[in-house]
């Protein structure tokens, strides 16, 4: 499989890694790149005619190389998913080809050149331990005259092996009711004027958390989709349950920060 190692060699195959059995447990360690490509309309004082794409993301540089290689294949997947059925692209600039293509045949076929077409990715790392890599891809699309499509998701990567990490395999299952219950207090008081008896649920359903969390430093992050959290509420799709509140319902070998 592809994976992005640095910008300037966005086409090469990455080596397969063998782990090291007495490979010790390390944390994974990273630099930043970034891809920048636009049509030249972009550059001018008065926006016409531009489309643009841009990645951030961390190129692996140390740790497990069995870890290293599962995760910097994810991280490829994610910059490289196709925006629009057709080929898959293999790499940053044939992504970049095919937006910028399809951009100047929308304003060709009648499409406004004074609106501008933008595929931005970024991954951000918010954890790197010797138990967990954990990081955020914030993703923005805008095309043309509709609002811009946002999305944040996270990713709770093993350093050792690039398996990801399941909140299943973090809370005993007899304790897991207590945790969600411990999760929904925290929820709530992410502002004080949510009702205390709002649940992000239908009626008669229990609280439910949602899939997307990732591991931090301080505590869980968990993120609900948008259209999870209703839009009139001052309630934020995001919260974050402490460490401190729920260590005691960790299944036994856990270990987080």
């Amino acid at each position: 499989m592809m994976v992005i190692r640095t910008i300037a060699a966005l086409c090469v195959v990455l080596p397969v890694f063998v782990a090291d059995p007495a490979e010790a447990p390390a944390k994974i360690a990273w630099a930043m790149q970034k891809f920048d490509k636009h049509l030249p309309g972009c550059e001018a004082k008065s926006v016409r005619n531009c489309a643009s794409v841009q990645f951030v993301y961390p190129e692996l540089t140390a740790g497990p190389s069995k870890g290293r290689a599962e995760i910097s294949s994810a991280i490829h997947d994610m910059l490289l998913t196709p925006i629009e059925k057709g080929k898959e692209p293999d790499n940053a600039e044939e992504f970049a080809a095919q937006i910028l293509a399809h951009y100047q045949m929308w304003v060709k076929q009648g499409g406004d050149p004074q609106l501008s077409w933008t595929v931005e990715r970024k991954i951000d790392v918010d954890l790197s331990s010797a138990n967990s890599f954990s990081i955020r891809l914030l993703e923005r699309v805008e095309h043309g005259k509709t609002r811009p499509a946002k999305n944040t998701v996270y990713f709770n990567f093993r350093p050792e092996d690039g398996t990801l990490i399941q909140l299943s395999e973090l809370i005993r299952p007899e304790r897991m009711a207590e945790f969600k219950e411990i999760a929904r207090k925290h929820f709530h008081n992410k502002d004080e004027k949510v009702p205390p008896g709002e649940d992000v649920k239908a009626p008669g359903q229990e609280f439910s958390l949602p899939k997307n969390f990732a591991i931090e430093r301080d505590g869980l992050r968990f993120r609900y989709e948008e259209d999870q959290v209703d839009p009139h509420s001052v309630r934020t799709p995001e919260f974050v349950v402490p460490y401190s509140d729920f260590r005691g319902l960790l299944q036994r070998g856990v270990n987080l920060p």
